[in-house]
């Protein structure tokens, strides 16, 4: 799916870009950001990134040739007209910072791939839930706008690429994923640095914290629901490591037999925040959907505002439900 002319038209008009995207924003997010921002810079257009959350550790090499900025409350917020929300449709999804955005009445503009992201708030929308990353959506802006890709956007690209793709492992994984890639390596991008990178930079206390937060998992339904639970107390723990409490969820989606698998973490403010993750044909996406959150057919995430030990029974009824009974997390597509 092309841009249409009226979206391209918007890019070369004289406005000042703001580009955000969700709280504790992934490499989907981070790395459509740092590809549209050198496309604003070519257009000569004046563009600052700011984010709810900072830049996490493993992202960071984004530093070496994109400036990434985040909020703090009461800090003052640089002049825009125009916002772009990227790898999100919404300013509730920037937290306390989507507020702040949203007071100054600006230009809304959405580039997402998320299913229900052509919906909300009024805004000019580039959405293609069949694209397989947010940064593939802004890759096609640089050919429709005839603007040569730099490197460092190449970057930002095959970032947004392999995050969304699982480095290719996942059923989003296309011919047009890996034509993709070869031409990002053609323009400069090196797979094995930018891994390394991401990868192999781990504090020596991550492999216990892995081992910790493994410990906590429980199967249920004759093993086709897995989950693991994160209290505040280790989330303090894997703050201080830089630890990325995500890498919980792979070693459990390997299992025989499993079908579905959540990851309940323990947020400072007594909310606890679900990911999930499917094997087969389970939409947790539709799971996701039941407590206001969302996602894709196969990686989807809520937030809910009870108690974590409310949190698991409800998740795992809502599971035991789309297992079962075909009801929330039953396919209703392709993958």
């Amino acid at each position: 799916m092309t841009p249409n002319p009226s979206f391209l038209h918007l890019f070369r008009e004289p406005r000042r870009f703001l580009l955000s995207g969700h709280e504790n924003p992934d490499g989907d997010c981070v790395g459509a950001q740092a590809a549209l921002f050198h496309l604003l810079k070519a257009l000569g257009r004046p563009v600052v990134i700011l984010n709810p959350d900072p830049l996490e550790r493993s992202y960071d090499f984004l530093l070496d040739h994109t400036e990434f900025r985040s909020w703090q409350p009461g800090a003052t917020v640089p002049e825009f007209d125009t916002v772009v929300l990227l790898d999100c449709h919404q300013t509730s999804r920037l937290g306390p910072l989507g507020g702040v955005l949203a007071a100054r009445r600006p230009t809304l503009v959405v580039i997402d791939h998320h299913l229900g992201s052509d919906q909300g708030e009024e805004a000019l929308r580039y959405v293609d839930p069949a694209a397989p990353s947010t940064g593939t959506l802004v890759h096609r802006l640089y050919h429709a706008l005839e603007v040569p890709l730099p490197r460092a956007a190449a970057e930002g690209v095959f970032l947004s690429l392999v995050a969304d793709t699982g480095w290719f492992r996942y059923s989003n994984t296309s011919a047009e994923v890996f034509a993709i890639a070869a031409s990002l390596v053609q323009a400069g991008v090196d797979p094995s640095r930018l891994f390394d990178l991401m990868f192999r930079r781990n504090h020596p206390d991550s492999v216990g914290l892995l081992a910790d937060a493994l410990g906590t998992h429980q199967y249920r339904f004759g093993g086709r629901y897995v989950f693991a639970v994160l209290d505040r107390a280790f989330q303090e723990r894997a703050a201080k490591a830089g630890f990325n409490t995500d890498d919980v969820l792979e070693p459990m989606r390997s299992v025989q037999g499993v079908e579905v698998v959540a990851l309940l973490k323990e947020r400072s403010t007594g909310q606890v925040k679900v990911s999930l993750r499917a094997v087969g044909d389970v939409d947790v996406q539709a799971i996701a959907a039941r407590f206001g959150g969302g996602g894709h057919r196969k990686a989807a995430g809520a937030t809910l505002d009870i108690d974590l030990a409310n949190a698991i029974a409800q998740v795992e009824d809502t599971v035991r439900r789309a297992l079962t009974t075909g009801g929330a997390g039953a396919r209703t597509g392709p993958s």
